[in-house]
């Protein structure tokens, strides 16, 4: 029995947070409480994810088109 060669999948996320702040209040101040209210959506699944490509860590490539992947790997063996 062969083994079904194995890739990653990658997500993105489309998601984002907002914060009421000052005007001129430095973002990076910021992060920690945009990560907290991240984090609270992602646990109540409020956040949107998209595919981003597939990695073949065997060839070291990425793709997008990964309906036919299998097929193109196997025609250029």
């Amino acid at each position: 029995m062969s083994k079904i060669k194995q890739v990653t999948y990658d997500f993105i996320v489309n998601s984002f947070v907002t914060l009421d702040a000052p005007i001129g209040t430095d973002p990076t101040s910021l992060l920690e409480q945009a990560r907290n209210k991240f984090l609270k959506q992602a646990t109540v699944y409020d956040i949107e994810l998209a595919f981003e490509a597939i990695y073949d860590r065997e060839n070291e490539t990425y793709d997008e088109d990964w309906e036919n992947y299998g097929n193109k790997i196997s025609n250029e063996k």
